[in-house]
């Protein structure tokens, strides 16, 4: 059975069809790319994925378990963690704070005066292993807010990935990052797929083919087509969504 899958979803805003029963499913331990161009309504759909959205009809799955009317952070709990396409850190704050508070936040302590030691030991460790698990080891006494666009997005992976998430959903990750950037992102998400699902929402197409394992190309609120990467190069249909060949009409 896949980990997740979404059933005949729908999204209606008056009289425009944003998600036209969409089906989508995610294995274990794979790297899902949903792509399409710009209006075809990839952020309605990951809206209802997340939860931030609520659907108009169909079901949405994770794990076996219908995750449809949860709130955001009930997902959460459940296993499915979002990134989303402008980075939501605390910039304040240091990077070791900001993981400290990601932590204490999965774990459901709190940072009390009088606690175990061992306690407050933990969630250290804790902070010190997801640092390790992104690459931010060296730069934990550093202001959030100070460091360059690539590592804020990496310390928000790193949040993300605070919650043990079975199924990470990143909402352009590579957006605004230089080609140096992109390519330690890239690694990163490559690293994870030992540990959990990623359903992937990506322009960068150099690293959309790197890293999926299969693609679901979304075009006007539908699924266009989904497969391999070597059965989406092929494809005429997604090759005339790219060049240009075809107008596409804007959805939300």
């Amino acid at each position: 059975m896949s980990l997740f899958q979404v059933q005949g979803l729908v999204k209606r805003f008056g009289g425009l069809l944003a998600t036209d029963h969409v089906d989508l499913t995610v294995a274990h331990g794979e790297v899902h790319a949903l792509i399409g161009p710009n209006g075809a309504g990839k952020t309605t759909l990951v809206h209802q994925i997340s939860g931030l959205l609520a659907p108009d009809a169909g079901r949405v799955l994770l794990d076996g378990d219908d995750i449809t009317a949860l709130p955001m952070h009930r997902r959460v709990a459940k296993g499915l963690s979002r990134c989303f396409q402008v980075t939501r850190i605390f910039p304040a704050q240091t990077v070791r704070d900001n993981l400290l508070l990601a932590v204490q936040a999965h774990s459901g302590s709190s940072f009390r005066f009088l606690q175990p030691r061992s306690q407050a030991h933990g969630l250290y460790e804790a902070a010190d292993r997801l640092a390790e698990r992104v690459g931010l080891q060296g730069r934990m006494d550093g202001i959030a807010g100070a460091l360059p666009h690539g590592a804020q997005r990496t310390l928000d992976v790193a949040l993300a990935l605070a919650c043990a998430p079975k199924l990470l959903l990143l909402d352009e990750p590579m957006a605004g990052m230089g080609p140096e950037e992109s390519q330690q992102m890239v690694q990163l998400i490559d690293s994870l797929r030992r540990d959990m699902a990623v359903l992937l929402i990506e322009h960068d197409m150099e690293a959309v083919f790197r890293l999926a394992d299969r693609i679901s190309v979304l075009v006007y609120g539908r699924v266009l087509t989904a497969g391999t990467p070597h059965e989406i190069r092929s494809n005429a249909e997604v090759q005339a969504v790219y060049l240009g060949t075809e107008t596409l009409e804007a959805t939300p």
